[in-house]
């Protein structure tokens, strides 16, 4: 399937690639990636459609990781990555930014007293958790430096469905995250 979304704002570059290649079709569409003694097949596809994708977001770039596992590019923009199944997904961006993909599953029903508090705002459909979840990770990407207590540290204000907007309390400080829904996965991101 390759490229399912590139969109780019005054600030930021959002893209989307749903991995449909195969290792081989994917390693043909990038050059000089090497996967070293990565094994899973699944690893593999995903860092070859994270530089494909990449590669039609910004070029050439070079793709690097910091002390604390975070990406980050050789052109001093801001990086942040996602996947989940078969979707990658890429915010490039002049300012700090978090990005997470989730599948929409009962599996999240399971979990959620690890992450939601009596002070969240949100209702407990299996969509909205998923939100919920993928903003929490979201906002921990975008702070880069571990440490955050997902259930007491970032507090939901509001999910609005109809704007696609989140507004979420973090660190003093108010944040309003995009998400979007693509086929049964939740995207959810930043930039500030």
């Amino acid at each position: 399937m390759g490229l399912i979304l590139l969109k780019k704002e005054k600030n930021q570059s959002l893209g989307i690639w749903e991995i449909s290649e195969s290792v081989n079709e994917l390693k043909a569409l990038t050059k000089g990636v090497k996967l070293g003694q990565i094994k899973s097949q699944k690893r593999k596809l995903e860092i070859l459609a994270v530089r494909a994708l990449l590669e039609k977001m910004c070029g050439n770039v070079k793709l690097d990781y910091n002390k604390y596992g975070a990406p980050v590019l050789d052109n001093n923009k801001k990086i942040t990555i996602s996947h989940s199944k078969q979707l990658v997904a890429i915010n490039v961006s002049e300012f700090k930014s978090g990005i997470d993909t989730e599948i929409i599953s009962k599996r999240i029903l399971k979990i959620k007293d690890k992450f939601i508090s009596t002070n969240d705002n949100i209702n407990e459909s299996q969509e909205d958790l998923t939100i919920a979840w993928s903003t929490k990770e979201c906002i921990f990407k975008w702070h880069q430096k571990g440490n955050i207590n997902f259930k007491d540290d970032i507090l939901i204000k509001s999910i609005n469905h109809s704007t696609k907007k989140i507004e979420v309390s973090f660190d003093k400080n108010l944040f309003i995250l995009n998400f979007i829904k693509i086929n049964n996965h939740i995207l959810v991101y930043v930039c500030k």
